[in-house]
């Protein structure tokens, strides 16, 4: 990132989505540059990928599927639980990250940089954490099915096996998909003990 700040100084890439591999991880990014066609030459030749594919260029934007190791930074995330929001931006050799989270785990975010030997700042902290936001989207649509069809009123107004059948799951699906978003709700309302 060093490299492309001092070569190419307006440069803005945008890590839009990354996916682990076999043999690392897969990552789709988006590059603002006033040169594209010199930043291929000079640029993603360069970078240290097993493949590297231009999915679109044109005259300031380069889209590309890069596949490779991921920097030690990456596995932070994994460390602590959470992912960070897309896009990860970086831009001037910085990468500019975004958590959300519940505040219970930002001790443990920190304790991951420090042993991971990474230099970070923290440019800001804000309220404003919903539990929702840490919750997948297929948690939010079985607990909305849940609450829907009264699994969670007394006496209980439907069983797993009613909501997997209406979502057409198998009901272990439904139990554990529950499972995980109850637990992320309870922890952040009470906090976690094991953190402390």
């Amino acid at each position: 990132m060093e490299a492309v700040a001092k070569y190419f100084p307006d440069t803005i890439i945008r890590f839009l989505a990354n996916y682990p591999t076999d043999d690392g991880v897969c990552s789709v990014i988006e590059i603002r540059t006033d040169e594209p066609d010199r930043f291929v030459q000079e640029a993603l030749t360069h970078w240290d990928a097993q493949t590297l594919e231009i999915l679109h260029k044109d005259e300031d934007t380069i889209v590309v599927t890069f596949e490779g190791q991921p920097p030690e930074g990456y596995f932070v995330s994994q460390d602590i639980g959470y992912h960070p929001t897309t896009p990860v931006v970086a831009r001037d050799g910085y990468l500019f990250i975004e958590f959300v989270m519940p505040e219970s785990k930002m001790a443990a975010m920190w304790e991951s940089l420090d042993e991971r030997g990474i230099t970070y700042d923290v440019l800001s902290i804000t309220d404003g954490y919903d539990v929702l936001d840490s919750l997948t989207a297929r948690q939010r649509e079985i607990l909305t099915a849940a609450i829907k069809r009264g699994y969670y009123d007394t006496p209980r107004e439907c069983s797993l096996t009613d909501i997997a059948e209406e979502l057409e799951v198998n009901k272990s699906v439904i139990s554990g998909v529950l499972h995980r978003a109850e637990g992320e709700i309870i922890k952040d309302a009470i906090g976690d003990p094991r953190d402390h």
